[in-house]
């Protein structure tokens, strides 16, 4: 009885691997050199899709920033959208960080008077504290940390503009596959 247990949950795996190749392959086409993919922070949601971020190499075969991607399962089927500018809220809502973008969008036109922070998604976008401080770390990405409940909060900044604050959030994405909002420092999430 046991061994037939991890025979059908070696099966059940391998099936989820089929899924994600399947799903990897729908992204892939969404790119200017699909069969250049990489893949970043791949995980599933509790419906069924599958959230991660993506690049692939351009015409000039230098690879592109990384984007965030969610494969929405509907009926057997997967819905794909991927993240053109960085700010998608369909995304966010499936894969984390809805309520952060809200609050940022609702604050995006008042003035920053203490500067802009970059704001690192909390969840499986983020990982291990201490595994995402050093991979910023590793690429030359000052940040601190911030409880707020309890739960660390990874920060960059503030920048004195929120030009600067975007082109860092840039960076992260680009280098890391790391998803993350602009805000006001110090503004009330």
């Amino acid at each position: 009885m046991r061994k037939l247990a991890v025979v059908m949950a070696v099966l059940a795996l391998a099936g989820c691997d089929n899924e994600v190749e399947g799903v990897h392959k729908q992204v892939a086409e969404h790119l200017q050199n699909p069969k250049t993919a990489k893949f970043a922070n791949v995980r599933f949601d509790t419906q069924g899709s599958i959230c991660g971020q993506v690049r692939g190499k351009d015409d000039a075969g230098q690879f592109e920033p990384y984007r965030s991607y969610v494969a929405i399962k509907h009926d057997g089927q997967y819905e794909i959208l991927i993240d053109q500018t960085g700010n998608n809220l369909r995304i966010r809502e499936v894969c984390g960080g809805a309520e952060l973008q809200r609050r940022a969008d609702e604050l995006a036109e008042q003035p920053a008077p203490e500067g802009w922070d970059v704001e690192v998604i909390q969840g499986p976008n983020m990982g291990a504290l201490t595994d995402m401080t050093a991979r910023l770390i590793e690429k030359g990405i000052p940040s601190s940390v911030e409880y707020r409940e309890g739960k660390p909060v990874v920060l960059m900044g503030p920048f004195p503009s929120k030009a600067e604050a975007e082109a860092r959030k840039a960076e992260v994405m680009g280098k890391l596959g790391t998803d993350s909002i602009v805000i006001q420092h110090g503004a009330k999430r």
